[in-house]
């Protein structure tokens, strides 16, 4: 015999298992011109949050280019003198994305990347 449960307890048990779960989110921003400035959030609770916070870390002319909304995310640039490059990466640790950040700007012809920045949100 199968046994309905009635629609509104259904829907509450689906918003109370929601509710549980913790998310965060977290982004990085960078600027147009050769990516001098940039901005970083983590733990917002949302996306658009995470956005605008990096955005006003980075100013003007900047554009969001790594949302994370688990684990962490990193940023690298080239440090070479005239370099562009520039690259990010995601993990589930900290030093994951940097390694990743680094492995990126390498494989973009980065001859001397550095993490500039990184984070990690706590969900």
């Amino acid at each position: 015999m199968i046994h309905k449960l009635p629609s509104k307890l259904v829907f509450a048990l689906i918003l109370a298992a929601i509710g549980t779960q913790a998310m965060a989110a977290g982004a990085i921003a960078i600027s147009d011109k050769y990516a001098s400035q940039y901005g970083f959030s983590h733990d917002y609770p949302n996306r658009r949050e995470a956005n605008i916070e990096a955005l006003s870390q980075c100013g003007s002319g900047c554009k969001v280019v790594l949302n994370f909304d688990s684990g962490c995310g990193a940023y690298a640039t080239d440090q070479a003198a005239g370099s562009t490059v520039w690259a990010w990466g995601t993990s589930s640790s900290g030093n994951g994305a940097q390694d990743r950040a680094l492995e990126e700007c390498a494989s973009r012809g980065g001859t001397s990347c550095q993490v500039l920045a990184w984070s990690c949100n706590a969900q």
